[in-house]
């Protein structure tokens, strides 16, 4: 007789706990559905950290993220009853979000970054050292930020999901919809475009750090 294995016993496990998480957030949608407040707070609240990631990835531009979030939060509320589909409420998301951000960015320029008042700070700061190389690390980190705003969406919005929260490879393709396999490509291609433009001597986890403060 047949018996599993420890690898197996593995996969069956974590395909029963996506599918248990699947009928959860299904039953907290029809519950939205129905006007429960709770329900749809929970909602926002256990996709909130890869839905900054993704609007990021759009906008390029941390300082407006929380404002489109809040659009986002709105449509979300007056739309949730067009969702025929309860188990696929994250793709539905994911889109919703993206339109929002692109609609937002159509809107409005980008706006320069803060070095020239950190620079402003360095001359009157007694601790002029430590603000210098607190300026020179924000300097590295923007510089990998160009780098990833400077990638083919396909592969940013790939790459700012895998660094904004504790989305596993399932989630992500969840989450846009395509294939395991297209986002493991996806990130590998990325993290390579990321390191060639910036020599390989930054961290790319300095990405996540910032905005918290198309086929393979």
């Amino acid at each position: 007789m047949y018996e599993p294995g420890v690898s197996s016993i593995y996969i069956l496990s974590g395909s029963n706990m996506t599918t248990e998480r699947r009928q959860n957030e299904s039953a907290l949608v029809c519950a939205a559905q129905r006007r429960d407040k709770e329900a749809l707070q929970r909602l926002l609240t256990r996709n909130w950290p890869w839905l900054k990631g993704l609007v990021y990835s759009v906008l390029g531009d941390a300082d407006q993220v929380d404002d489109v979030l809040q659009d986002i939060c709105v449509r979300v509320i007056t739309k949730i009853d067009s969702l025929r589909e309860p188990e696929r409420f994250r793709p539905w998301l994911a889109i919703l979000a993206r339109r929002m951000a692109l609609r937002h960015r159509q809107r409005n320029a980008r706006r320069p970054g803060p070095l020239s008042e950190e620079i402003a700070e360095l001359q009157s700061d007694e601790k002029a050292q430590q603000l210098f190389e607190k300026i020179e690390q924000k300097e590295q980190c923007r510089r990998i930020l160009q780098s990833v705003r400077l990638l083919p969406e396909k592969y940013r919005q790939v790459f700012m999901l895998a660094y904004a929260g504790d989305l596993t490879y399932a989630n992500i393709a969840e989450v846009l919809d395509i294939p395991v396999t297209t986002v493991q490509i996806r990130l590998v291609r990325a993290r390579r475009m990321v390191y060639d433009r910036v020599s390989g001597k930054k961290e790319v986890r300095c990405v996540k750090n910032e905005y918290d403060t198309g086929n393979a």
